[in-house]
């Protein structure tokens, strides 16, 4: 798979070659199915990810997008309140001018700049480089804040907030331990490639038994809030019955001893009557571990409740069983769109320039600004979240791109107001959104399968894109768009002949693609040493006494999944309840119910089922959206 030629008529790219999928972080590869013709379905093309050629349900339509009538085709700009059609050169004008005007009425800070997965690896770089040459640091994409914790704890850890072992080596584990994570749904060609179709054993820690139970050998199902400790008291085991890989901790970690003696007070009975799990089933999984020789972990969002106890925990009993930095042995961080690893891995986030460098560093603004030729902003810039509070306040314009915050976790209301507030908002989307709603101007966008560059996928391996179609009207690229954009508002910098051009500039300021080659991942899976300062992991020592909300019902939400054009076939609008729990409030299967919480409610119909355990109430994240802006983490529920 090569970048694809320039065709002769549109300047831009057009080829039948071999692309990615664009619907989520696996990263298959495939082609139209019909040679050049993108109307129909796609097939799958023999790639890392999918080494038997395969395509789920969703990257055999990932062409569906290419002629929904519903795109935007053309420019739109506002004018008596309403978006009116535009060309480019007024619409991008209007753009940079508006944007302008803020740093001059404010300063460079007063500007926020979001990315998104759906966008390139070269496009998000352009898209950060853009904000810090204009003097801001508040460049953010929203999907790293999905596994933030998870991320953090990584780096924290280990080095680096990435996966730390190839999907392909799950084929090698003999225990896959699968914790908040449904990959046979929201993965499969990777789960079934890599786990299904391999030798482990698979151990599945989630409250709701779902799809990759069914494929699991054991179903372990925590009391919510309680999954850290459910992991101490493994790892208390682990250390009591001498199952710890000596050599490593010596050699590889630091202050264990703290580590353990902050585990003292904690034991397999002692867990259980905390997190509903029996003892015998966690000293079970102890000896699971301590029989295997090499241990993975999948993990997903439901790592993320506990503001990352559990991702360290998880982290710490790698470290504790030597199961980090070899084969079939690791923590696998399964994101859930496409370029969600390679948006953050370009700088596209506040406090880090590209290849997760620190912005506050001296020596890392230099050189980076030697190669861009202007100083960067020292001072690390707002997430998303913090910025989207700011708009009217601190934060007076922004550009976004790919991205929606329309719909953050937050009240519909205030989100509004938030949008409306800001003096000049400048959106680059696919179609017509919640944000764009509020836009000064709307520029349209291409699709991945419509785009050249690269993508990383979520075991870190950089992939080419190849531009399998044309974009509808006058749709573009958002590399093009951000070069124009670029050359209006700051000058020298943005003159690229391309995507290819971009990713050598990245290899300069970026020293985790310094040396990677197209097909490959970047880093070395921490053979030797890890990405820490001293070279070693850290071990802390960890909080064991948990407080459980006895009040209500906890609310487990399932996530959505896939991109542009894939509709989430796992997707309902149900209220799930353990027979129990229905029992107890007196409600049966059928009845129609209020779910309560914080201020907010939804109005569903109940399912009783038997695979989620007791206290948890389930409902997919397009139901639970007015709960989840509303930051409810139990529930109430009753008959409608």
């Amino acid at each position: 798979m090569r970048e694809a030629g320039t065709d002769d008529t549109s300047g831009r790219s057009r080829t039948t070659e071999t692309t990615v999928c664009p619907l989520c972080a696996v990263g298959c590869h495939l082609t139209p199915a019909d040679g050049a013709d993108t109307s129909g379905r796609a097939r799958g093309v023999a790639g890392p990810a999918n080494p038997n050629g395969r395509l789920c349900a969703k990257g055999i339509n990932a062409f569906e997008s290419v002629d929904d009538p519903e795109r935007l085709t053309e420019p739109l700009v506002r004018e008596d309140d309403e978006l009116i059609p535009a060309d480019w050169e007024t619409a991008l004008d209007r753009a940079a001018d508006g944007l302008a005007a803020v740093t001059d009425a404010h300063d460079p800070e007063a500007l926020a700049f979001f990315g998104a997965p759906h966008c390139s690896n070269e496009e998000n770089y352009l898209l950060q480089k853009l904000a810090r040459m204009v003097g801001s640091n508040t460049v953010d994409n929203r999907a790293r804040l999905c596994h933030d914790n998870a991320a953090a704890a990584l780096a924290e850890r280990f080095g680096y907030p990435a996966s730390t072992l190839g999907m392909d080596e799950l084929a090698d584990s003999d225990l896959v331990l699968v914790v908040g994570a449904n990959p046979a749904v929201q993965q499969p060609v990777a789960f079934n490639a890599f786990v299904r179709g391999g030798d482990a054993d698979v151990v599945h820690v989630d409250p709701r038994a779902n799809e990759t139970t069914r494929a699991a050998d054991v179903h372990l199902a925590p009391r919510p809030g309680t999954d850290a400790l459910f992991f101490h008291a493994v790892a208390a085991e682990l250390i009591e019955r001498d199952a710890v890989d000596a050599s490593f901790v010596a050699e590889r970690t630091t202050d264990f001893d703290v580590y353990r003696e902050s585990l003292s007070d904690v034991d397999a009975v002692r867990a259980a009557a905390a997190t509903d799990v029996p003892a015998g089933d966690v000293r079970d999984l102890s000896e699971r571990i301590a029989a295997a020789d090499s241990v993975a972990i999948i993990a997903g969002t439901g790592v993320e409740a506990d503001g990352g106890a559990t991702a360290r925990a998880l982290c710490d009993l790698l470290c504790l069983t030597g199961n980090v930095g070899r084969t079939g042995a690791g923590f696998a961080l399964f994101r859930g769109l496409n370029n969600e690893q390679g948006a953050t891995d370009v700088g596209c986030r506040p406090d880090e320039l590209p290849g997760h460098a620190d912005v506050t560093d001296r020596a890392t603004r230099e050189r980076v600004a030697d190669v861009w030729g202007v100083d960067v902003p020292e001072t690390p810039g707002l997430n998303e979240k913090e910025a989207l509070a700011a708009f009217g306040e601190s934060i007076h314009g922004a550009l976004v791109v790919g991205e929606n915050p329309a719909i953050s976790k937050r009240d519909a209301e205030w989100t509004a107001a938030r949008l409306d507030a800001l003096d000049t908002l400048v959106v680059v989307d696919v179609y017509e959104t919640e944000t764009t709603a509020h836009a000064d101007v709307v520029l349209p966008a291409a699709v991945g399968v419509e785009k050249t560059g690269t993508v990383t996928n979520l075991d870190r391996r950089v992939q080419a894109l190849a531009a399998v179609a044309d974009p509808p009207g006058d749709a573009r690229p958002d590399f093009e768009t951000l070069c124009a954009l670029g050359r209006r508002l700051v000058g020298d910098g943005f003159d690229y002949d391309g995507p290819r051009e971009a990713f050598a500039e990245l290899r300069a300021v970026s020293p985790i693609h310094a040396d990677v080659t197209v097909g490959e991942r970047w880093g070395d899976d921490y053979r030797e040493r890890f990405a820490t300062p001293d070279g070693r992991a850290a071990f802390a020592p960890v909080e064991t006494d948990v407080e459980v909300d006895a009040e209500g019902l906890a609310l487990v939400v399932g996530s959505r999944a896939g991109g542009f054009g894939a509709a989430d076939a796992t997707a309902d609008e149900l209220l799930h309840l353990n027979p129990a729990d229905a029992d107890a409030l007196d409600l049966v299967d059928g009845d129609a119910v209020v779910v309560h919480g914080d201020g907010a409610s939804v109005e569903t119909v109940l399912t009783v089922e038997d695979g989620l355990r007791r206290g948890v109430a389930y409902l997919h994240a397009d139901v639970a959206d007015p709960l989840v802006r509303a930051g409810t983490a139990s529930v109430e529920v009753a008959a409608a």
